[in-house]
């Protein structure tokens, strides 16, 4: 064995193993402590882009789950409210037969007067029924951006993203006594659904598309022929609003899936985003014990190697 001192090989051998494994226990050091195997990018690229996309589409996703949310009471609220037209028009409706019935040019007009009284309770509540500015029974269209892309919107009474005529309910009455009411449900009310990639040009309008035509109604009870002319289009016009009621139940049923598909979509993506991106601590504190457990082989290794040119001292004396 040759001794030389310019030149100690074994210790050199020790220190570059021991900064390698330094480097690999300093590492799992920062993974322990921050609970992330990716801890930056040079960790693994491939993987944190992987991460990183999962979490800006859940991200995402969770304020379009919001937006559903928001879309969702916009279309109970009109529900709600066609329910309350609809029992007004049964009260009418029984005012009519009562009008049809009667003998009297008296009586009629007292019929009149409190079948106007209750088309401007419909009037009303059609102003009045509101949500964050916009009128459900007034002809506004609604959109909904539920999706974390561009084009996954949901357009509500309309026909395009930025129509402003879906379908409406108009209400008005005569202000004396014998004038007649008018009830126009009218417009081109549909909702559809976009596709991601299309914008409302691709739309995938066949998936949930329907439409009204409109329909208008005049009520005068003045004479009975009228109040029977009358009693045949309320009836028609009734079976119209029960359709409409449908429609927005129909919107209902949509956003609840909506809602619960996103839900079901964040959750598999934070699991896949952790499964990528988060440590396996059982893993990762055995690799540590063990890197541990060389380091300090290396050490009392190099602490052996720097004994060897003391061995040449004795060759000196």
């Amino acid at each position: 064995m040759a001794f030389r001192i310019l030149n100690n090989y074994e210790a050199d051998v020790g220190i570059t193993n021991l900064r390698r494994n330094r480097t690999k226990l300093s590492k799992l050091e920062q993974q322990l402590a921050t609970g992330l195997r990716i801890v930056r990018a040079a960790d693994d690229a491939t993987d944190l882009f992987i991460a990183d996309n999962l979490k800006h589409t859940y991200v995402g996703l969770q304020r379009g789950t919001q937006n559903a949310q928001y879309g969702l009471a916009f279309a109970r609220l009109a529900d709600d409210a066609i329910g309350r037209i609809y029992e007004i028009l049964v009260k009418i409706k029984d005012k009519v037969v009562e009008a049809a019935n009667a003998h009297t040019k008296e009586e009629r007009i007292q019929a009149q007067q409190q079948i106007n009284e209750y088309v401007r309770n419909i009037a009303q509540i059609v102003e009045q029924t509101e949500f964050d500015g916009f009128k459900p029974l007034a002809g506004d269209t609604y959109v909904v951006h539920y999706g974390s892309h561009k084009g996954q919107y949901l357009v509500i009474n309309g026909s395009g993203i930025s129509d402003t005529g879906g379908t409406r309910l108009v209400a008005k009455a005569g202000s004396t006594a014998s004038a007649r009411a008018d009830l126009w449900f009218s417009a081109k009310g549909y909702t559809a659904i976009a596709d991601k990639t299309g914008g409302y040009e691709g739309i995938l309008s066949q998936l949930y598309l329907v439409k009204f035509d409109a329909t208008s109604l005049t009520i005068d009870v003045t004479t009975q022929s009228k109040a029977e002319e009358s009693l045949g289009q309320l009836e028609d016009f009734m079976t119209s609003i029960n359709l409409w009621r449908g429609f927005w139940a129909g919107i209902e049923n949509k956003l609840q899936n909506i809602i619960e598909n996103n839900q079901v979509m964040i959750d598999n993506m934070k699991e896949a985003e952790s499964l990528v991106r988060n440590v396996d601590y059982a893993s990762a504190m055995a690799e540590f014990q063990k890197i541990r457990i060389v380091t300090q082989a290396n050490v009392a290794a190099l602490a052996q190697a720097n004994q060897i040119p003391q061995l040449v001292m004795q060759l000196l004396r």
